[in-house]
């Protein structure tokens, strides 16, 4: 029994040992386990496992990964070629002309970021799971997107083969119908993938690019039957910078549609082939050389009016007509183009030669520059009528005037008041200006599509107005004389009528417009100035003072 105590008393001993063995063990186990936490939990690194684009950054600094990601990111950009190929077809550039940046120092805080967040256990968790598994940071990055699409566009134009469509040929005496071919072209959007992995990577090399073939459209028949028929097309001439240019003739085409189906239904998996059509072909009754045979063969209609260069005044007028008509000579109008007056003739001003004569202003006869030039809008206007063009805008004088019939005189102003007529005809026409021998003659040119036409205007008296008449008392002249200062004229309201003959006979008579001039006061100074009895009384007279310059050619 007493050996049974002694072992007894032995094993717990033993017990006792161990436990206070496993305590101490667990003590040791718990400082050092918290000394590994405190200098893992400290640690100012990264930690194991971490890696930026693939790239193991474990156990490095801030400024470790800034550097290492500068050396073998933004410091290669410029040496970093990249080589789009097909065939024998190169692109080269070099990821510098991309304008590349990289965001190096966001990539390096993320990384140090890893284990530095949450509470003890949160962060020891991510640090132990990132030495298991690994965590990868993108590297993020930006680039000028314009330039890589113009590099890939440049490329792509440079290897693509293009796709050839079904189409007609039309000459002057067959239509051939003419199958495509299908095209080739370089895959873009693999362009793209290759080149942003290039840069995502800053590595350069030479890749293959792979081809796409483009197949041609399938033929339309209906746009291809449209394309081939059409009526005929006379030549015709247009004006283009005051120069006539023929249109060539289109001859007239048709084919059977049924027929036509049957030849693309055989053909339409060729390739390459041409077709010969039944087109039959219908020609068109003018043809371009009988258009330039016909380009300004008749004279239209002419006008002229005459005016005086006696005295200052009449001949700075002119002056005036002479340089505003020869800013219409040898102008040109198309079919359906309008003139503008103002437009051709411009500016009436010192700077272009113009100078000072009489005009209609606001009810009175003034000095004003450029004056006489209506005279040249009036006789146009009368060239035009004659002519049988189409009077688009027109308005006649205040005043009536002296060197055309009432009811044909066409009032100018620029910036103000236009004279605009437009070319009804079929036809160019041509105007010509001549200032000779104080007359000033507009002569139309063009081509006359109704032979034996003549035009007459005439107008009907509506009514008139006599010019009144005002004295103005003179003490220094003698009582009986009289003295005229201005010379007015009466008053009209005129409607003006154009008649059309065939070969002399009438086929229209239609009033043009209405004009209305309003009267112009004669102004006569007459004496008060009594006359001595041994003075003999002179006899009255009209003869003025002064040269009396005559109002009826104004403007």
């Amino acid at each position: 029994m007493t050996d049974t105590v002694v072992q007894k008393k032995n094993f717990n001993s033993k017990a006792r040992i161990i436990l206070i063995s496993l305590l101490i063990l667990l003590a040791i186990l718990l400082v050092v386990s918290s000394f590994a936490i405190y200098f893992t939990l400290s640690y100012d690194k990264t930690h194991n496992g971490i890696f930026i684009n693939d790239i193991d950054v474990g156990k490095m600094s801030y400024e470790d990964i800034c550097n290492y990601l500068n050396s073998n990111y933004t410091g290669k950009l410029e040496d970093t070629k990249v080589v789009l190929k097909k065939g024998d077809i190169t692109e080269e550039f070099s990821l510098l002309q991309l304008n590349v940046q990289y965001d190096i120092e966001d990539a390096a805080e993320k990384a140090l970021e890893v284990g530095r967040n949450g509470n003890v256990f949160q962060r020891l968790s991510n640090i132990i799971r990132t030495k298991l598994n690994g965590l990868n940071i993108d590297l993020s990055y930006s680039f000028d997107a314009n330039s890589v699409n113009n590099i890939i566009e440049s490329f792509y134009s440079k290897t693509l083969i293009p796709v050839k469509e079904t189409d007609v040929s039309i000459e002057e005496s067959k239509v051939i119908l003419q199958t495509g071919h299908p095209g080739e072209s370089i895959d873009t959007e693999k362009a793209h993938e290759i080149v942003e992995n290039s840069i995502k990577t800053c590595t350069g090399g030479t890749f293959d690019i792979p081809s796409v073939t483009i197949m041609p459209k399938s033929i339309d028949a209906d746009e291809i039957y449209n394309k081939i028929v059409c009526e005929p097309s006379n030549a015709k001439a247009t004006v283009e910078d005051n120069k006539v240019v023929v249109i060539p003739h289109v001859p007239g085409r048709k084919i059977d549609k049924s027929e036509l189906l049957s030849l693309i239904d055989k053909h339409q998996d060729e390739t390459d082939t041409q077709i010969i059509l039944p087109v039959a072909f219908e020609e068109p009754e003018i043809k371009a050389d009988e258009v330039n045979s016909l380009l300004f063969r008749d004279k239209l209609a002419s006008a002229t009016t005459h005016f005086s260069t006696s005295g200052q005044n009449n001949y700075n007028r002119g002056i005036n007509i002479s340089i505003s008509a020869s800013k219409i000579n040898g102008t040109i109008l198309e079919p359906g183009g309008v003139f503008s007056f103002n437009d051709v003739v411009g500016p009436r001003t010192v700077q272009n030669g113009y100078k000072t004569a009489k005009e209609y202003v606001a009810g009175k006869i003034v000095d004003g520059i450029g004056g006489g030039v209506c005279q040249v809008s009036s006789t146009l206007y009368n060239a035009v009528l004659f002519s049988d063009l189409e009077t688009v805008y027109r308005k006649n004088h205040m005043f009536s005037v002296g060197y055309l019939p009432l009811g044909r005189d066409a009032a100018v102003s620029y910036n103000d008041l236009d004279f605009k007529f437009k070319n009804n005809t079929n036809w160019p026409i041509k105007i010509e200006a001549n200032v000779k021998n104080n007359a000033i003659t507009f002569t139309i040119h063009g081509t006359q599509e109704q032979p034996g036409k003549t035009v007459e205007l005439s107008h009907v008296h509506i009514s008139s107005n006599p010019a009144p008449v005002e004295y103005i008392n003179d003490p220094n002249l003698e009582e009986g004389q009289t003295v005229v200062i201005q010379s007015g004229h009466s008053g009209y309201v005129v409607d003006t009528y154009k008649t059309i003959k065939i070969d002399g006979t009438v086929v229209s008579k239609t009033k043009l417009h209405r004009s209305t001039y309003s009267p112009y006061k004669t102004i006569i100074k007459r004496g008060t100035k009594k006359a001595t009895p041994s003075e003999p009384v002179p006899q009255p007279t009209s003869k003025p003072a002064n040269e009396v310059v005559d109002e009826t050619l104004f403007q």
